[in-house]
């Protein structure tokens, strides 16, 4: 095997890892939702971190494998798709006493979010963006709703979320559309020194969440999240005029 092969495999490798942290989140998710409450968001960071590692080696390969793109995209909505979807339902602050249809509520607004997740990952598989991206990226969108989902679930931090879910359903609903929206963000992909600081600060805080989750961490990761989610892409402008 020649040293550019390596990276190939490498690229598939942490592809797969990034499948394994979803896969494992949602069974975490399903299952264990109150005894493990920060271990899916701590699973989503980890499939953030192996994904970008995937993207970092494909480069650096000698050619493009079509089966690593689909098998990338497919780790991608198991970690930041489907997995934020089903902590959005656990929480059980998203939730209804109204019978019929409209008992189906919280299946409707996790279900709006995944497939949005889905959508916008099609189209950057067969789109790609360059030095921007087109929509709002799914890993910060699952850090969003996952970090949100984490803190609602928690007693502490109950205050955040009014107890009929309407702040956390339209949050849901708003990182959907501007993920499926043509709403331009930042890509560390310009190369510009202000967005590696930012980049750089906002990857130190969420890595430390690895290591000490708790309310801190978690609400340094949701300001953040919330400061990309809405600011971005006027960030993006206004240093775009600047250049």
């Amino acid at each position: 095997m020649t040293p550019l092969n390596k990276y190939a495999l490498a690229a598939h490798i942490f592809t797969l890892s990034n499948a394994l942290a979803g896969i494992i989140g949602i069974i975490i998710a399903v299952n264990y939702p109150e005894t493990l409450p920060f271990v899916p968001l701590q699973l989503i960071i980890l499939g953030a971190i192996f994904d970008f590692l995937d993207g970092f080696m494909a480069k650096r390969a000698p050619t493009t494998s079509t089966f690593g793109v689909y098998a990338d995209s497919v780790s991608d909505v198991l970690t930041f798709a489907i997995l934020p979807g089903i902590m959005i339902l656990q929480t059980n602050v998203i939730g209804t006493n109204e019978q019929g249809i409209f008992g189906l509520t919280p299946l409707f607004i996790a279900g709006f979010y995944t497939i949005s997740g889905w959508i916008r990952l099609i189209r950057f598989a067969t789109n790609p963006t360059s030095i921007y991206y087109e929509g709002l990226p799914s890993p910060a969108a699952a850090l969003l709703i996952g970090t949100s989902a984490t803190l609602a679930t928690l007693q502490d931090a109950a205050w955040l979320f009014a107890e009929d879910g309407l702040i956390l359903s339209l949050l849901t609903i708003m990182t959907g559309f501007l993920m499926i929206e043509i709403v331009h963000y930042p890509s560390p992909k310009r190369g510009q020194l202000s967005d590696t600081t930012l980049i750089i600060f906002a990857g130190l805080v969420v890595i430390s969440y690895v290591f000490f989750p708790n309310i801190l961490t978690l609400s340094m990761i949701l300001f953040i999240s919330l400061l990309y989610t809405i600011f971005g892409s006027i960030y993006l402008y206004s240093t775009k005029k600047s250049e």
